[in-house]
Parts: C-alpha cells; sequence; structure tokens
C-alpha cells in the first residue's frame, strides 16, 4: 500500500511473435545500467540472478577498482549463462546454495541414511546403542577387576593346612602325584550282595514339584541318629573277614575319596592297616571325611577364622546337617518300612534310626583278590511295582556373593547354569556323591537345593527345589569315568599289598595336587597315644592347628546334636 501516491507499473512491451520478452533490437527501453540481460529458450536452465554472498575477495583476479555493489550482478566468470551458440552442458548447472555440503561427523553420510527414518527415533536409538556400550563397557572392566583382585586374594592366601599332623617318628614311604591316576583304568564285574542290613522309608514325590516360589521349611531330626562308622569298628566287616569273604575291607566314603582322589583340593587321610594277607581302609576319629567340603573347588576365597560362618570348617559343619537332615524331611513317615536281611548293626534295641541301608557288596580285583565295601542307600521308591534305591544328598547355597549366582531367581528360568556353576566350585563333593551313588548300585541319585533363610543365618534353611539324576548319565555328565576310579584303587591296593604288617597312613598333600604314604606307630591315632609335632624346620608339611585335627567331631556333634559315632 503506497501511501501519498499512485504506484505505477512500468511499460510492458508485448511480444507477437512468441513467449518472453521481444527482441531488445526493435525497442527502445530505458533499462538499468551495469544490469546484465541474456536471451533464453524454454529448454535452458536458469542460473543466479545475483549472488549476495559472493565479495570481491573470494575472487583474486577481479579488478578491485570496479564498483563493489555491481559485483553481485557479473556472472562474467559465471558458467550458468553460456554464451550463444554454445550447446547446452549439464555439468555446468550448479545449485544456487554455492556452500559445499557439511561433512558428516562420524563417517559418511549414507551408513546413517541406509534406513529412513525419524530424527526423533533415530536419536533414541542411538542414545539406547551409547547406554548398552556404556553398560558393556562397565561390565568387562567389573569384570576385569574382580578376576584381578580373585588373583591377588589367591596369591594372598594363606596356605591349606594338613588334615593330620605329621609326627615325627613318622617314616615317608612315597608319594604318589594326582597325574598318574588320570592314565589308570580298571574293569570290574558287576559285584554281588553278601547282606542287606537297615531299613528303609519311601521317597515323598511331593517333594519334587517343589520351586523357589513354594520354597519350604528344612526341618530338623534331633531324635533319629546318624552313624559314622569306620571300616574296622563295623561288627559286619569284622564278621566277613573272619569268613575269609574278601581280602580287602573298606567303606563308600573311603573308597570315592580315593577314586575321586584328582579332583581333590583340601587335604585328607585314610589310615590303611595291613593284618595278615588282608587290608583295612580306615578313616580316624573326627576325620574331615565325616563332613562336607563346601566350595572345595571354587576360584574365590573362603574366609580364613574357622570360627567364620562361612570359613571351610564351618560351611562342612553346616553342610552335614543339611544333608543329615535333607535326608530325613524328603521321606514318607508314615512308619511303613522295607525291612532287610538285619537290622541296623549299629543302633541299639529301641533307639530310633534314620532310614538308611547297608548294602555290603563284594567286588573281584584279582583272581584272589576280593574288594568288600559298605555302602548306603537311604530311600526307596516304587515305580510299577518295583523298587528302585535312592541316595540324597543336598547342596547348600550360603551366600549368593561367592558362586555368583542366586538360585531363588535362577532355579526356575536357568537350572542348567547353577548346576553347573555347583559343578565348578563342588567338583570333588558331586563326584564323591556319583562314585557312592554307583558303588551302591543306586537307581536314582536325588539332589536338594537347599539354602539359608538369610546370608548371615546358617541354622535355618529353605528347599527350593530337588532333581532326581540316573547315575552313570549323570557321571558321564560330569565327565568321571569308571573305568579310571577302579583304576585307582586297584593301584593303590596292589602298592599296599607291597607292604609289611602294620599301620600307615595315605595324606593328601594340602599344597600340592599328590598323596603320600607314612608308615606310623601301632598304636597311632588311639586314645592314649600322644601326639608331638614336628619341630617347625623340620616339618614335611604345614601342620593344622591342634584344634582343627581334634575337634570336628566333637563340633559336629555339637552343632547337629544326632551324631553317634558306634564303636564295636
Amino acid at each position: 500500500m503506497m501511501v501519498g501516491g499512485e504506484f505505477e507499473i512500468g511499460q510492458v512491451p508485448f511480444n507477437p511473435d512468441g513467449w518472453g520478452p521481444p527482441d531488445s533490437s526493435n525497442l527502445n527501453l530505458n533499462l538499468p545500467v551495469n544490469v546484465p540481460f541474456a536471451p533464453f529458450s524454454r529448454s535452458d536452465k536458469l542460473g543466479r540472478i545475483a549472488d549476495w554472498t559472493r565479495t570481491n575477495f573470494n575472487n583474486p583476479n577481479q579488478n578491485r577498482s570496479k564498483n563493489p555493489s555491481d559485483s553481485v550482478f557479473d556472472f562474467s566468470n559465471d558458467d550458468s549463462f553460456p554464451s550463444s551458440g554454445a550447446a547446452d552442458d549439464d555439468s555446468s548447472f550448479r545449485l544456487v546454495d554455492g556452500k559445499p555440503p557439511p561433512k558428516p561427523k562420524f563417517g559418511p553420510k549414507w551408513r546413517f541414511q541406509q534406513q529412513r527414518q525419524l530424527p526423533q527415533r533415530r536419536d533414541e536409538e542411538v542414545e539406547a546403542k551409547k547406554r548398552e556400550a556404556e553398560k558393556e563397557r562397565a561390565r568387562r572392566d567389573r569384570h576385569y577387576n574382580n578376576n584381578r583382585s580373585n588373583a591377588n586374594n589367591m596369591m594372598r592366601r594363606e596356605p591349606l593346612k594338613s588334615s593330620v599332623d605329621i609326627q615325627p617318628e613318622w617314616n615317608m614311604l612315597d608319594q604318589i602325584p594326582f597325574s598318574t591316576f588320570s592314565k589308570l583304568s580298571f574293569s570290574v564285574p558287576e559285584p554281588e550282595d553278601l547282606l542287606l542290613c537297615g531299613a528303609l522309608e519311601f521317597y515323598d514325590r511331593s517333594f519334587d514339584r517343589i520351586t523357589p516360589k513354594n520354597e519350604r521349611r528344612l526341618e530338623r531330626f534331633k531324635n533319629r541318629n546318624f552313624f559314622k562308622v569306620t571300616t574296622t569298628d563295623d561288627p559286619v566287616i569284622r564278621r566277613l573277614a573272619n569268613e575269609d569273604k574278601a581280602t580287602v575291607f573298606a567303606t563308600d566314603t573311603i573308597l570315592s575319596t580315593l577314586m575321586c582322589a584328582p579332583r581333590s583340593v583340601y587335604s585328607w587321610d585314610i589310615v590303611v592297616q595291613r593284618v595278615g594277607n588282608k587290608l583295612f581302609f580306615d578313616k580316624r576319629d573326627g576325620s574331615q571325611l565325616d563332613l562336607l567340603s563346601v566350595h572345595e573347588t571354587s576360584q574365590e576365597p573362603l574366609p580364613e577364622a574357622k570360627d567364620d560362618i562361612n570359613s571351610s570348617y564351618s560351611l562342612g559343619v553346616e553342610a552335614a546337617y543339611i544333608n543329615q537332615n535333607f535326608s530325613q524331611q524328603v521321606l514318607i513317615r508314615d512308619g511303613n518300612k522295607v525291612a532287610f536281611d538285619e537290622p541296623n548293626p549299629f543302633a541299639n534295641e529301641g533307639e530310633e534310626v534314620a532310614s538308611v541301608a547297608y548294602r555290603y557288596r563284594r567286588w573281584k580285583l584279582d583272581n584272589d583278590m576280593y574288594l568288600v565295601a559298605r555302602c548306603e542307600v537311604q530311600s526307596v521308591v516304587e515305580i510299577n511295582n518295583q523298587r528302585s534305591f535312592l541316595t540324597l544328598n543336598a547342596l547348600n547355597e550360603f551366600d549368593s556373593k561367592y558362586s555368583g549366582v542366586d538360585w531363588r531367581q535362577k532355579l526356575e528360568t536357568q537350572r542348567g547354569a547353577v548346576l553347573a556353576t555347583e559343578l565348578k566350585n563342588n567338583a570333588n563333593k558331586m563326584a564323591k556323591w556319583t562314585a557312592q551313588a554307583l558303588l551302591a548300585s543306586a537307581d536314582m541319585m536325588k539332589l536338594g537345593y537347599v539354602s539359608r533363610v538369610h546370608p548371615r543365618d546358617h541354622f535355618n534353611h529353605v528347599i527350593l527345589a530337588v532333581v532326581g539324576y540316573k547315575p552313570r548319565e549323570f557321571a558321564s555328565q560330569i565327565n568321571l569315568n569308571t573305568s579310571n576310579m577302579w583304576g585307582i584303587v586297584k593301584s593303590i591296593v596292589d602298592l599296599c599289598m607291597k607292604l609289611n604288617e602294620g599301620k600307615y597312613v595315605l595324606v593328601k598333600d594340602p599344597s600340592k595336587p599328590q598323596v603320600r604314604i607314612y608308615e606310623v606307630p601301632a598304636d597311632a591315632f588311639e586314645n592314649d597315644y600322644v601326639e608331638e609335632p614336628l619341630p617347625e624346620d623340620e616339618q614335611v608339611q604345614p601342620p593344622t592347628e591342634d584344634a582343627e585335627a581334634a575337634e570336628p567331631n566333637a563340633a559336629t556333634n555339637d552343632v547337629e546334636e544326632k551324631e553317634v559315632v558306634a564303636q564295636a
């Protein structure tokens, strides 16, 4: 809108010959000064009329004396207006915006334009990828730091203690590295049952349906007695020895310790007595064999203090307590029992004993050499009118930070991962359980998953799950070779049969994968035998604390309040 005057439109000439302005030669027009005009056809590409972004300094060859305001209309060097008569050249066409395109910050631009998305969506995905990368980097750093701390802890860990004090008068006869055990192999025929003693209660199948969401409290069975009787104190074995039923005698606990020796880390000891042409494998009173190792093969070190609830000794007592109670809680306690040839040989008349059956079995090791072992099964189940023997054992979770797996979260969805972790941390214990099930010819071995109610409460526990495995299949799963197991037993038996009559002890070295054989006095490990440890500068092995060597059985009885060691 014009104020104070009228807007005058200039003269617009009419072109009767075609489209566009007429030929300037036929017109006498007053055109603006210094404004170039180029004729064009409809097929020509239009260029710039004026470029206000260009200055005189961009073209050093330009005449500086020329009026700078006219430079915006100067297209003498611009190819957008070709000279008349020149052929069309598409390559001379340029965009209006003469600025070079910005280079992408992270590589070629086409990488991010393969899938066209909204900018907001793309930004969200980029941020999400950045967060995931940060989490992955933090996880790797944490894993690296944990491995470094574990390695440092392993380096700072105190040396393990020997299970028995090495006395000055003991004579070391031989030491056998575990590497020689891996090459041994021996096949034995199927064993024969000489005698079955005790009584078994039936297994309660409702425990197979337990999950972490419907856990059951672990009960205590203080009125039932459990027996951990060594070989020479067993009246049945003494009777079989007098009848010359075999030349070698042992229990399933002792045999499984020998069979799985290459997997052991903690120190253990077995007493060997050569009487005439017979060989007896015994355990000491208060031996570590009465307890169960926990996290023996784990890389995570346990607290060294013996009174700590998570020390190896305290966890061994707790595991034995859990296994005894678990083996009785999963039974149908209605008084219905399966009785065998003889009653429990270690129980007094009228005494309430745990559900257990002893199978005295004989294996042929050589033409004139037989081995008799007392094997245990804890329960029986009837399937299709056939009775099957079961062994009952329980794994215990004490603190998930040591294993790295929370059973309450993983048992339902990742049970295989939980089992793999336990096989890594308790390889020796689970191999021994499997070997005992194979020795007893159990049809099924039940593994219970028992956890503390609270990580700092080692008295109250809950059952989270119960899983059954066939012993032979489970043995192949954990790479337990029965031929190698019997090869180890056969080699130790042959070695001990070459010894003179007397008493010997097999001691697993606490710091090296090897076992040593010592000749000990005839009254060693008796009640009137006085032990005097070697001086520090003469010790062959690191000695244990006196309390650890002398009191484990008493501590077990104090905690469990129901273990009775029968003396023949």
